[in-house]
């Protein structure tokens, strides 16, 4: 049988001069190709005219407007093909701002925000600055960042109104250098979410999807009020086998919202990151390129990693979500066999 051929596109890679140059998969994860290459009627190519399946691999976070627009040229004919991570859905999970907009609109939960234009706060900075202090009046907690950073990169936490003006003369600073190669780029305010739940633990639920298939799910936590998966350690692995035990029994019932809030942004794959309100999703934000380490060494810290891997014979059946994530090879073979069924599915003649 004849193998599919997918061809992978980048900020340097599939386009102008970079489409001659073979090169390595941008934003590879840790086993990926390994799991791609076990797949057997799919294969990559170096040649988009021989591809039927295009796979957009741009970190968002690097990516330029010119690389956007030279990328969208790069399709602009192609009506055939399975494309995968679309470049033309960038600007609505890149700027966080615009996927609130359209959550919003189409009534899924998120928290409530306001964006400035570059114009506003460098125009009008004290109008902006007492919009802003309205907006912390109303929520008494609330977080200043840019739009379109990752991480906790140009993200503040207020809980002192007396803060603001310094941090929003700190990220008009940042937005007009970032400006100048992404030109959406704004600072925008956003509702804290507060959702400790017992014994003052924070949840943080990511759910990896493709098409109308979940991929894999896991629950962080942590008792700090910003935290990452990678700041776990040994002493909340209770608490992370409770609350990913928990969440197995909810997902199924808001599956469909979280597969809508990926579409509605014009994307068919992607990490979904959220809150669980009243067992309701509260939209985050989107990565359809997941990484960090969780996708590379695992959960926690050194001691809860080690617990993890130590215990699988007793937790696999507690927390199989989790040793099915960390089985990278095979996971990364099921996302590209599920890529070439839903080509052969919906393209193939």
């Amino acid at each position: 049988m004849e193998k599919n051929k997918l061809y992978f596109l980048g900020r340097k890679q599939g386009y102008s001069i970079h489409k001659f140059i073979p090169s390595k998969v941008e934003n590879r994860r840790k086993d990926e190709i390994n799991g791609l290459n076990e797949v057997n009627n799919l294969e990559r190519t170096h040649f988009i005219n021989k591809a039927n399946i295009l796979f957009f691999r741009n970190k968002p976070e690097k990516t330029t407007d010119l690389q956007v627009k030279l990328l969208s040229k790069r399709i602009s004919k192609i009506d055939s093909k399975l494309i995968i991570n679309n470049i033309k859905s960038f600007y609505n999970y890149d700027s966080k701002d615009r996927s609130f907009k359209i959550w919003k609109e189409n009534n899924l939960l998120c928290p409530d925000y306001i964006a400035f234009s570059n114009e506003e706060i460098n125009n009008d900075t004290n109008t902006t600055i007492d919009r802003l202090y309205d907006f912390y009046k109303k929520y008494k907690k609330i977080i200043i960042r840019t739009n379109n950073e990752t991480g906790s990169n140009g993200l503040y936490i207020i809980e002192n109104k007396k803060d603001i003006p310094e941090i929003f003369h700190k990220l008009i600073l940042r937005v007009n250098e970032k400006i100048k190669n992404a030109k959406d780029t704004k600072i925008m305010c956003v509702e804290y979410i507060e959702n400790s739940s017992k014994n003052e633990y924070n949840e943080l639920y990511r759910v990896h999807i493709i098409f109308d298939q979940i991929l894999s799910y896991y629950v962080a936590t942590s008792n700090k009020k910003e935290f990452h998966q990678a700041d776990m350690s040994v002493n909340d692995i209770d608490r992370f086998i409770e609350v990913n035990k928990k969440f197995q029994k909810i997902l199924p019932s808001i599956k469909n919202k979280l597969i809508s809030a990926i579409k509605l942004l014009g994307n068919n794959i992607g990490g979904i990151e959220f809150f669980l309100v009243n067992n309701e999703p509260c939209f985050i934000e989107l990565n359809p390129m997941w990484g960090g380490p969780a996708s590379r060494t695992g959960f926690g810290n050194n001691k809860m990693k080690d617990y993890i891997k130590s215990n699988k014979p007793t937790l696999y059946k507690q927390i199989p979500n989790i040793y099915n994530w960390l089985d990278y090879k095979n996971y990364y073979k099921n996302m590209y066999m599920t890529i070439a069924k839903y080509y052969q599915d919906n393209f193939k003649k």
